[in-house]
Order: C-alpha cells, then structure tokens, then sequence
C-alpha cells in the first residue's frame, strides 16, 4: 500500500473543520515565573485551527490505550518479566519548570499504564501523577486507569479555559514519544495488539501533534525548542502495522533519542 502524506492529509482536515470560523476564548494569562507563554497572544484564526486540530485528536483513541484496553496479553511468565526501561520517578521529582513537569505527566500516563500491564505496584506513579498535578496547581490532571478520548478532550477544554493550551500539547508530545519508545522496547510484543486502523491512528496523532507545535512554536520558545527534538520523528508515517514495526525498528535510535531529550530541555530561564 502506497504511504500517504500525513501532515497533508491531516491539514486538508483541518481546513475543513475550521472553515466556520471561531471565537477565541477568554483568557487570563499565568503569573509563574517559569511560564512565558500568554494564550492570550494566539490570534484567532491560530486558536480556530489549534480547536480543530484538539478536536480530531481527541476523536482518536488516547496513544497510552494500546496498554489498558485488553488488546496486549501476557502469560504469567511475561509477567515475571518486568520491564527496565521505564523512567525513574525519582529522576521526575525535582523538577523545576512547569513545562518540563506537563511533559512528566504525559510520561507517566504512559508508564503507569505499562507498569499496570505487567501487574507492578502503580502506587508510586499514581502518587507521582498527584504531587505534580499539585505542583502545577492544575485539577484537570489525574490519574486514569482506562484514559478515554472523552477523557482527553475533557482535559484540553480544561486546559484551554486555563490559558495551558500549549502544556497540554508538551504533555501530549512527552505521551507520544514515551509510547514510542516503549513500543520500541519490545516491537514483537506489543505490535500484534495492533492492527492497520490502529497504526495509521498513531502516525495520525503524530502528524497532528506537529501541526499543533508548528502553530504555538511561533509563540512559546519552548514548543519551539521541542518542535526541533520531535524533527528526526517526522518520518514516521506508517499507515499499517508492518510499516509501523519497519519504522519503529529503523528509527529506534532516534526515539530514543528524543525521549531523553524531551525532558532536559527547555528554552525557559
């Protein structure tokens, strides 16, 4: 099967759904010193195509599901098994700008979920999840043991109405590159809970995801600076599980790469 343009086809979506226009929401711009990113600055044509870009986003079942919807099964000695590639928590605990613990939480909803597969104790990354939800005063973010698109479009308007659109597409960017990677760590595994639709759903989220950065990078020299760590990605375009599996064995290196790129790297301060 031919492989198609994502970001093309993704765009050509988005022009359609924002041809009605919209209005740019209300906004009151944050106070910390590690946020430098005023929602407010979005002009409205910029707000209209990042809504409609959320909006068929979250339509797509959320890119951690693959691990909590049933689809993987492990016999009792996989379980034994568990794995060692995912983050310290430990490593998560002191950081020190908002963006960076946004991206920390996207992380862990993905960590928990696999943690969760290989029947490990969540606790530590449910507790985690809390003291960062804390940390940047946002109630919109909790722990989900089965995260649902409905959960994920919740969370955006949250975070639209809080003038956090930007942290919730550094979450999201962090959640994408995190399942990735764990994809990566065990291609034969994991790859037969996905079928054709499935894949094309995740370079689908990629390619969205880019438009959205590409869009508030211009505002926000975070997302610009992370927009440059996700770059060796965009080749990722499968639209089938065997291109899928093919794409995530050759660019293993530079998922890896951006994984551990994404969290030590922030233009602010």
């Amino acid at each position: 099967m031919k492989k198609i343009t994502f970001i093309a086809a993704a765009a050509a979506a988005i022009v359609l759904a924002s041809c009605g226009g919209g209005k740019q929401a209300e906004t009151t711009p944050e106070t910390n010193d590690s946020i430098t990113f005023e929602q407010s600055q979005i002009e409205e044509k910029i707000m209209t195509e990042l809504d409609s870009i959320a909006d068929i986003y979250t339509k797509l079942a959320p890119v951690e599901g693959v691990f909590a919807n049933g689809s993987i099964q492990l016999s009792e000695d996989e379980a034994k098994v568990k794995p060692t590639y995912l983050y310290d928590i430990k490593q998560l605990d002191n950081l020190q700008l908002i963006s960076q613990k946004y991206r920390a939480l996207g992380i862990l909803s993905v960590d928990a979920q696999v943690a969760e597969l290989y029947k490990m104790d969540t606790d530590a990354y449910k507790a985690a999840i809390a003291k960062l939800a804390t940390d940047v005063n946002d109630p919109a973010i909790k722990y989900n043991e089965k995260p649902t698109a409905e959960d994920v479009k919740a969370i955006y308007t949250a975070e639209k109405e809080n003038g956090r659109i930007n942290l919730f597409w550094e979450a999201a960017a962090a959640g994408i590159v995190e399942n990735l990677f764990v994809l990566s760590q065990n291609i034969d595994k994991f790859l037969p809970a996905f079928n054709d639709q499935s894949a094309s759903d995740m370079t689908y989220h990629i390619a969205l995801l880019k438009l959205s950065l590409d869009d508030l990078a211009t505002y926000d020299t975070n997302i610009k600076e992370l927009v440059e760590t996700l770059a060796p990605l965009n080749e990722l375009n499968a639209i089938n599980v065997q291109q899928l599996k093919e794409q995530l064995t050759k660019m293993k290196p530079q998922i890896e790469a951006a994984r551990t790129k994404i969290i030590q790297t922030s233009a602010a301060e």
